[in-house]
């Protein structure tokens, strides 16, 4: 999943104003962004993903940001949203893509990115979702505006333009 972690971290904002969208965005891409650490400072594993989205490091990932976020705030609800969005990176990869569960355990995952179309209307619905989540966090005629209704339209064009690579584009590879 790509732009659906966006989704995922509008509608968290949606549900907890108080906590930052650039922090809920972070935590919903952890994972990712942890990958391609890993990746250019040339740490790989023999399995892809093993490091930054098996059970194990997403419960270390999970537990740093967690933890960050609480000392920097003192927010215990804030940390848990924080947490619960780095977990919902993998749940969502699981559907998009196939990922490692443990060292030596099963690859899983729906590899949705073989179906675009399917990819696409299932991120869409979540960006759809989050987005009229994140909706909610501003004053009625603020949520309504043309500022707020762009983000749904950049990120559904962005998916959009992930599936149409993911669609015509072999041999993509991450690192």
């Amino acid at each position: 999943m790509y732009t659906g972690h966006v989704g995922v971290a509008l509608g968290a904002k949606g549900l907890r104003s108080s906590v930052p969208l650039w922090a809920l965005i972070i935590a919903s891409q952890l994972p990712d962004w942890a990958d391609a650490t890993l990746c250019i400072a040339g740490l790989r594993s023999s399995t892809p993903g093993m490091l930054s989205h098996s059970f194990p490091a997403i419960g270390v990932l999970t537990l740093l940001a967690g933890l960050a976020y609480l000392v920097a705030t003192r927010d215990v609800t804030g940390a848990a949203f924080i947490g619960v969005l780095v977990i919902s990176h993998a749940f969502a990869d699981y559907l998009t893509g196939i990922k490692p569960t443990w060292s030596g355990g099963p690859m899983v995952g729906l590899q949705l990115y073989h179906h675009p179309v399917i990819d696409f209307a299932l991120e869409g619905a979540v960006i759809l979702a989050g987005w009229l989540l994140y909706r909610t966090s501003f004053p009625r005629e603020r949520g309504n505006s043309r500022e707020v209704l762009s983000i749904l339209g950049v990120l559904l064009a962005l998916q959009l333009a992930a599936d149409i690579v993911f669609a015509t584009v072999t041999g993509l590879r991450k690192c």
